[in-house]
């Protein structure tokens, strides 16, 4: 449920269709408050409120909203020295109050707080370490706007609507970790994930309160201590996000990620739940590289299903969005941000909210997170043992499937080599192969005279050196990656009142995961090595030892064959938006659009794959972003 918080000189305008859209959310002025979502005993709430509680002002005059959760309410209160039975609130005023700022380190859930000092008028605004709800501010007029969208701060008059496409650019590269705070509109930022932003007498000032640079080391005497320490903080994170009454929804793949969620859910008690599990569209052929690949989801989790009772599983087959969700108010019509592309996003949301509905449950349990935590596949160990001259921890590390797949040279290379030359030699060798700096240029529809200009093409897709190890470098980049990504869709995974709270985003779990010897994530040629000793005795052997992964959305091109006039016809109207030619290579996706594939076998062969789903599908989401915003939709 999205909630805006307005920080403004007394008599700041609000537009009545605005004003209209607000009717139950949470709107904060210097002079009151509301609450949306705050649980006064600090547990998640069972159900979201109906509309949001008006609520009397803190400690001297202050006043806050929340959107989501936080947890444990009462080790907060032990801290700031609180009666936890005075509730959350309370708590949360007297420890901002107290210690300012940095009381958000304690701070673990899922939330998006705005804070008004009535002491002195300031305003605090932060958000959770992973964008699981997320923030946009913007000033004008000397006034501070903040909401969980872009498109709601569009209501406010003071707040001007001209678009940033540059912006859209760094996404398109997925290069958004570059320039987090930039959105869609030159006016609005986001404010990044774990950063706090304080707006006093007209300025603002941002810092983080969180970061993924590990500030401590966790050594452990045996081995198994450390899967007991993982699994121990996944259980703890996953308990305190069931709601302890009433239903909830798992989502389950055939993965380490989701099956860790649910199998630790089990673990709780004999409690009945359910989980989902979304099947290709049955009507669509799934071309994929088997070897690489799996695409029989449904089947592999039966066994895991049938080692727990209290599950009841639901297979659900994925179904191409009607032509509606592409007009004003649909899934993929928003002026927030594009979807990342054609189809994907209706592959995800949409079955698991209908089954939700139908189990009158809002409360869904993901592991989205988890390749960022717990799973991390460690493949850049190779390169730490080299670069410290372990050279049989390094030929342990080649044993790994890379090698079976790719080769010895080309796994030594990609993943012990190539990880520790500068980047400037790294750009050298591909320039003397002939090859663009980024891998993905190829792919990419922007102009290259913008990615010139940006610098975008030259820009490495690997974390630049700021630890002593590679992998911890490339660990900590996968976080930071992840948690823009989620912050840009917040509002949209929370549509329609549920709430998806994910275990593996846990702020404690996560210091854990990046204190940890690196060999804990790959050893002897076992990537997700400590995923896989975590599962080792709740899941199927043939789900913590399958080396493949499932493809996103196999079904992608028979849906994009489907809808292939209709594709057409949008790109002729980006063709006409100079807004979007400004910024992509409308010619090239015209040329693509017009080289398209015989079959699906064709389509999923590199390169094909990429320039129909990357430079195609994302660039058309783009484009038609911005012949909305400029007004052309006839």
């Amino acid at each position: 449920m999205p909630v805006i918080a307005v920080a403004a000189q007394r008599g700041s305008a609000l537009a009545p269709e605005l004003r209209r859209q607000l009717t139950g959310l949470g709107v904060f002025e210097s002079d009151s408050a509301r609450l949306a979502e705050l649980a006064p005993a600090g547990a998640p709430p069972g159900r979201p409120s109906a509309r949001p509680r008006t609520i009397l002002p803190g400690i001297a005059g202050s006043g806050l909203v929340l959107d989501g959760y936080i947890l444990d309410a009462a080790g907060l209160a032990a801290i700031v020295g609180e009666d936890p039975r005075r509730g959350l609130a309370a708590t949360l005023h007297a420890g901002l109050i107290t210690f300012g700022p940095e009381f958000l380190s304690h701070l673990n859930g899922d939330f998006a707080l705005v804070w008004h000092d009535g002491r002195d008028g300031s305003c605090l605004l932060a958000s959770d370490i992973m964008g699981q709800r997320s923030l946009y501010y913007a000033v004008a007029g000397g006034c501070l706007y903040a909401a969980s969208q872009p498109s709601l701060l569009l209501g406010f008059r003071d707040v001007p609507d001209t678009p940033d496409a540059e912006a859209l650019a760094y996404r398109l590269y997925d290069l958004q970790h570059l320039a987090p705070e930039r959105t869609p509109y030159r006016h609005i930022r986001l404010l990044p994930p774990g950063h706090t932003l304080i707006w006093r007498d007209g300025s603002t000032s941002i810092r983080p309160f969180w970061s993924p640079i590990p500030r401590r080391t966790v050594r452990f005497r045996r081995d198994s201590d450390y899967v007991d320490a993982a699994r121990d903080l996944l259980d703890r994170a996953v308990a305190t996000r069931v709601p302890e009454r009433g239903p909830f929804l798992c989502q389950l793949s055939a993965g380490l990620d989701s099956s860790a969620v649910a199998t630790s859910a089990a673990q709780l008690d004999d409690r009945p739940f359910q989980t989902i599990t979304v099947r290709p569209d049955p009507t669509a052929l799934a071309a994929h590289d088997s070897t690489r690949h799996f695409v029989d989801e449904w089947q592999r989790v039966q066994p895991l299903l049938a080692r727990y009772p209290q599950i009841t599983g639901h297979g659900v087959d994925a179904r191409l969005p009607g032509l509606e969700e592409e007009e004003m108010g649909g899934l993929f019509w928003s002026r927030d941000w594009p979807t990342g592309s054609l189809h994907r996003h209706g592959w995800l949301y949409p079955p698991v909210w209908d089954l939700a509905r139908q189990l009158d449950t809002n409360i869904i349990l993901s592991g989205s997170v988890g390749n960022a935590s717990f799973s991390h596949d460690g493949r850049w160990v190779l390169a730490d043992a080299i670069r410290r001259g372990r050279m049989i921890q390094a030929l342990g590390c080649l044993n790994g499937p890379e090698r079976r797949r790719d080769g010895l040279l080309r796994a030594l290379w990609n993943n012990g080599v190539r990880p520790l030359l500068p980047f400037a030699d790294r750009l050298g060798h591909r320039a003397r192969a002939g090859l663009p700096a980024n891998s993905w240029t190829d792919f990419v529809s922007v102009r290259r005279d913008v990615a010139d200009r940006l610098g975008l093409s030259a820009q490495s897709p690997t974390a630049p050196p700021r630890t002593g190890s590679r992998d911890l470098d490339r660990h900590i980049a996968a976080i930071e990656a992840t948690r823009i990504r989620h912050a840009t869709h917040s509002a949209l995974k929370q549509r329609g009142a549920f709430e998806i709270r994910d275990p593996t985003a846990d702020r404690a779990l996560l210091d854990f995961c990046l204190a940890i010897p690196r060999d804990q994530y790959h050893r002897n040629g076992v990537d997700r090595y400590l995923a896989r000793r975590m599962l080792a005795d709740r899941i199927p052997s043939a789900i913590a030892n399958e080396p493949r992964i499932a493809p996103g959305q196999p079904d992608w091109f028979a849906w994009a064959d489907q809808r292939r006039d209709w594709i057409g016809a949008e790109l002729a109207r980006i063709e006409q938006s100079p807004l979007a030619s400004e910024l992509l290579d409308v010619a090239r996706m015209r040329q693509i659009f017009n080289d398209w594939p015989t079959s699906a076998e064709e389509a999923a062969r590199p390169p094909r794959v990429h320039l129909m789903r990357q430079a195609l599908g994302h660039g058309l989401r783009v484009g038609q972003m911005l012949a909305r915003i400029e007004g052309r939709n006839e």
